[in-house]
């Protein structure tokens, strides 16, 4: 039998960042980090101007909840001291245990290690909240930046081809990286 619909109790918290779900009044911040291509190269979206933008704002009002494989929690990450949306974390529902996660920050944030907050958030509430079993991400191999925030927090390499390399982390193995180090959940 399928479990219900997956929901976090919104918003997740972390010491700089809220995970939170997108408003209406997030287009001028999408826009920054939609409109770049330094930062959109290696997302599944193309570079997107501001009439693009607010199309994809709309789709994601409201997906605070994955019902069914195939749809996925996609969470505006806000900075808490700004108050600024810098980015967006997504886990997609790839079966009722398993989920793939995805993020992008907005360029002038980088290497601040905001990313890697972000992710470890989500990925804790999945975990923790979701009772997930397993999670994935698919990055580009010269995406050396995200595949150093994976590593960060205790993915593993599963296998790689010239264009993607998928990563996974288990719930087990999560367990024993936050006990290792704290910081990262």
């Amino acid at each position: 039998m399928p479990r219900p619909a997956w929901g976090l109790p919104l918003p997740l918290t972390s010491e700089r960042l809220r995970l939170r779900e997108h408003r209406a009044g997030d287009l001028d911040d999408l826009v920054v980090f939609h409109g770049d291509e330094e930062v959109t190269r290696y997302t599944p979206w193309p570079t997107r101007d501001r009439a693009r933008t607010h199309d994809a704002l709309t789709r994601r009002i409201g997906q605070r909840q994955a019902a069914a494989a195939g749809e996925a929690v996609v969470l505006a990450v806000e900075e808490i001291d700004s108050g600024t949306v810098i980015g967006e974390a997504l886990l997609l529902r790839e079966a009722d245990d398993e989920a793939v996660l995805g993020y992008a920050i907005r360029r002038d944030r980088w290497g601040r290690g905001l990313a890697t907050e972000a992710a470890s958030t989500l990925v804790d509430a999945g975990f923790q909240e979701l009772g997930l079993r397993r999670a994935s991400a698919v990055v580009v191999p010269a995406n050396v930046a995200s595949i150093e925030v994976l590593r960060k927090l205790g993915f593993t390499p599963v296998s790689e081809t010239v264009d993607r390399a998928t990563f996974e982390l288990t719930a087990e193995r999560w367990r024993v990286h936050r006990a290792r180090h704290p910081a990262a959940g």
